[in-house]
Order: C-alpha cells, then structure tokens, then sequence
C-alpha cells in the first residue's frame, strides 16, 4: 500500500465534502432569499395609536368586566362588544363581505396561548 495514495484519496475525499457541503448551504439560503422575497412574508409595521385628548385630569375608573359562568346568558352589552370587536376586524381586511353573529360561546382548547405561540414560532419557514 502507497501511503501517498493513501493520503491523497483521504484529502480529496474531504475537500469534495467541503466543496459540496458549501454549495448545499448557498443553495438552501439562496433559495430561503428567494421564497422570502416572493412570498412578501415580511411583517407590515403598524402606524403607533394616537392617544385620545384627555377631557378632564382625574383618571377614569374602569369598569368591572362582566363575568359569565358556563350555561350562563350573556348580557347584551357584552355581545354589542364582541359583534363590535369582530365587524372592526373584519372591515379592516377589506373582503367587503357582511357577517352575522349568532351565538357567542367559549372555546376550549387543548394548549395555552403562550404555547401555541412557541409553536408558531418554532415552525416558521427561514
């Protein structure tokens, strides 16, 4: 055996590792850059809220929420509120379309917030 064989075989081996390995890391990051760039997946900056004129310089006591039990009828108040919410957020996507609400109830569901969240965080594309 030819130890310089040898050690030619081993560095050429690993050079063209190397070299591909690279040329893998440009391909999937150059493709990243297109898909982003296609994609428009960048996060559009909202305009900061204005702060509303205060009328008089003692603060205003806020209003106790409404607590509903389970099985429990909602007051009409807190329906408005909600079909209010819900028509403010539809109109701003501007489908033109008219909705109704019909019932409201809780939803529950198998995982937090906080972990839904880490979940989205986590499985985004590059």
């Amino acid at each position: 055996m030819d130890w310089t064989t040898a050690w030619g075989t081993v560095f050429t081996g690993l050079v063209v590792v190397f070299i591909a390995l690279g040329l893998l890391i440009l391909l999937v990051w150059g493709t990243g850059k297109i898909m982003e760039s296609a994609g428009g997946n960048k996060p559009k900056a909202a305009p900061a809220p204005k702060p509303a004129p205060r009328a008089s310089a003692a603060p205003a006591k806020p209003k106790a929420a409404p607590v509903v039990s389970a099985g429990e009828n909602m007051d009409d108040e807190v329906a408005a509120a909600i079909t209010a919410a819900l028509a403010v957020i539809l109109a701003e996507e501007g489908s033109g379309k008219s909705y109704v609400v019909r019932s409201i109830r809780r939803v529950r569901s198998g995982s937090s917030a906080w972990s839904r969240a880490g979940i989205a965080e986590n499985v985004r594309p590059f």
